[in-house]
Formats: C-alpha cells, sequence, structure tokens
C-alpha cells in the first residue's frame, strides 16, 4: 500500500497522468482557497497517509460510482454512490481502499473562505484557526447530486467556466452543509423505525428492473406511506425512487462490460432505450453507449 501526502495529491497533475488514478486526479483550483478534483480508479486500489494540506481544507466528497472503505483516525467508514463525507481533518492519518469502476468528486474550501463568506462553520468553531476535527456522513439529496455530476463533467470535459465551476462547487457544500445542520431530525425516528427503514432499503435494492411501489415497501416495513417516504429523506437523504434509480444505474455500468445498450436497458426493465439513456446520462453525465465504447 502506497504511503502518500495529501498535499501531494491536491494539486496539478501532470497531464499524461491527470485522471488515471488515485495518486493522481483532474484537479483544478477554482478560486483563492476553493478547488476541486475528481477521483477514479478502474481497478481495485488503497493509498494511506496524512492528510497535511497547508492551509487546511474542509473537504466534501461524494462517491459517484463504485464503493469504498476509508479508516480517518483509526475508524473505519463505508461509502457507496450518493455517499457524502463532509471532513476538516488537520494532521490526520487516514486509509482508502476502493472497488473497482470507483470515482469520487472532491471539493476543497477553506475555513478562512466560509467566513470571509459569512458562512457558519459545520464544526461549530467561531475561529477560523480552530483545529478541531470534524467529520459527518449524509445521503446527496437531489440538489446536491445534481451539482456534483455538473462539476464532474466540467472536470472530465476540461471546460474552464470559472462562475459555473465555482456555483457547483459551492453549490455541493451549501447542500451539504444544510443536511448537515437538518441531521437532529434524525432522533425524530426511533430504533424500530430506523430498523423497519433499513428493512425497505434492504428489498427496494434488492431490485433491478422495477422498484416496488411505496405501499408494497410500507407494508413490508410496516411503516405508514407519509412515515415510509419522510423516513427515507431522514436516513438516507432522498426518497425511496431516488436511491432505488442511484442504485439502478450503478448495475447498468455493470451491465454495459458485457452486454449492449439494449440488452442493459431490457434486463433493467426499460422499454424505452431514450428514457434508459436519459436517466443513465442524468446520473453520470455520459450516455450509456459513450460510457461502453470508453469502457
Amino acid at each position: 500500500m502506497q504511503h502518500v501526502r495529501s498535499s501531494h495529491i491536491h494539486r496539478q497533475q501532470p497531464a499524461h497522468l491527470a485522471g488515471s488514478s488515485l495518486l493522481h486526479p483532474l484537479y483544478r483550483k477554482l478560486h483563492k482557497g476553493l478547488s476541486a478534483g475528481l477521483f477514479s480508479s478502474t481497478l481495485p486500489a488503497s493509498l494511506q497517509g496524512e492528510m497535511d494540506d497547508s492551509p487546511a481544507v474542509l473537504r466534501c466528497s461524494i462517491i459517484l460510482s463504485g464503493q469504498c472503505e476509508m479508516t480517518l483516525g483509526g475508524t473505519a467508514h463505508q461509502f457507496r454512490a450518493r455517499d457524502v463525507a463532509t471532513a476538516y481533518l488537520p494532521s490526520m492519518p487516514f486509509q482508502i481502499a476502493t472497488s473497482a469502476d470507483f470515482s469520487c468528486l472532491e471539493v476543497h474550501i477553506t475555513p478562512a473562505l466560509l467566513q470571509d463568506m459569512d458562512t457558519r462553520l459545520p464544526w461549530g468553531d467561531t475561529d477560523a484557526a480552530a483545529q478541531n476535527p470534524f467529520f459527518s456522513s449524509i445521503k446527496a439529496n437531489a440538489s446536491l447530486h445534481k451539482a456534483a455530476t455538473g462539476l464532474y463533467q466540467s472536470l472530465q470535459k476540461n471546460q474552464h467556466n470559472g462562475p459555473l465551476s465555482c456555483a457547483a462547487a459551492l453549490t455541493i457544500l451549501g447542500q451539504s452543509f444544510e443536511q448537515i445542520h437538518a441531521a437532529p431530525q434524525d432522533t425524530l425516528l426511533s430504533r424500530h423505525e430506523k430498523t423497519s427503514l433499513h428493512r425497505a432499503c434492504s428489498l427496494l435494492l434488492s431490485r433491478t428492473d422495477e422498484a416496488p411501489t411505496i405501499l408494497e415497501l410500507a407494508k413490508y416495513s410496516g411503516l405508514s406511506a407519509t412515515r415510509l417516504k419522510m423516513g427515507f429523506r431522514i436516513l438516507y437523504g432522498c426518497g425511496p425512487y431516488s436511491l432505488f434509480q442511484a442504485h439502478r444505474m450503478e448495475h447498468a455500468k455493470k451491465l454495459l462490460k458485457t452486454h449492449s445498450v439494449t440488452e442493459t436497458a431490457m434486463e433493467l426493465g426499460y422499454s424505452n432505450m431514450s428514457h434508459f439513456s436519459a436517466a443513465f446520462k442524468r446520473q453520470f453525465g455520459k450516455a450509456p453507449h459513450i460510457y461502453r465504447r470508453e469502457g
């Protein structure tokens, strides 16, 4: 396992290496104190090292595809598509192990820039120079995921539209902060309700062709339809159908390695190819035939 320092990764990479591995992300400085990087790996990969960015940054990481296990300061966290980790961890040791076909978008911002924008720091300190570590994990809501997909496309296509890229990065940060500040809603769910929601989620994600209806999920979980939908938004950051679609499109990526676009669409229950193509592009920023060709 390679040992690295984050400051050696979070910087402009040589053109022939950028985007080729976890060590060499597609990186772009968007503004003083604000940057973004796209990390990807076609094969399982692992890294370990230390967060040593100077100045220290708050990082917001959105898993776009695949999954990973990240160990921060000795605590392991599991992430999959649409998971968002927001962290301020100066001088913190880390390890990361990813699955195949992994991609992750990271937005970095300095606490000083946050304070310049009169933004409350997520970890509660009023002093931007404070070194208190902070970590939070949420599920991306629709607005956050849309902004992440847009910035991902911009980085991949090497588009240099500063205002749009900054707007997307700040939307990602703003949406993550709003969800973090709203996190105490989780206490509104009892242990029984959380267990019931996890059961409903397992049933939902056991399918890839057609999502169970809200009434079917409610009956299976023992919750009312209203409580089920509210619980999904609190616990997973989005409604049941949005979670199902993200899971369905992840499965589509795997199928496209060995199936045609038409075969993939049919196996996922689509009778209309344009509907499948639109859903896939909305999730990953490119049409399925392009993804398959680049594959």
